[in-house]
């Protein structure tokens, strides 16, 4: 049975934007999004580099490097380790496809 959800927006009071029309967590997200991107890209590509990654010390070099804390330099590992070992998974998956070791069926 298929079921519709959504959420739907609460309007955000007048006294807590700021002169732009931003909440404080809308500002913080706006500011931290570029730091996150440049912390993942570099952790992917040092993922993919390296074959032995000691999380201890990448995430120090994450905090000394970005200014960020140690829950966020975790959050960046966790997620571009998410994305290498995501993107191993489905590659060995297409070859095994383009050899013909899996078929996919499909549904109509």
């Amino acid at each position: 049975m298929t079921t519709l959800t959504y959420c739907k927006g609460l309007p955000t009071p007048a006294d807590e934007l700021n002169e732009l029309g931003f909440t404080d967590f809308e500002m913080f997200l706006e500011a931290y999004a570029p730091i996150f991107r440049a912390a993942s890209v570099e952790t992917v590509n040092h993922l993919l580099l390296n074959t032995g990654f000691k999380k201890s010390d990448w995430n120090t070099h994450l905090q000394q490097t970005y200014g960020i804390n140690k829950r966020h330099a975790n959050g960046v590992i966790s997620s571009a380790k998410g994305r290498v070992d995501g993107a191993k998974e489905h590659r060995i998956l297409y070859i095994k496809t383009l050899e013909g070791k899996i078929k996919w069926f499909y549904r109509t």
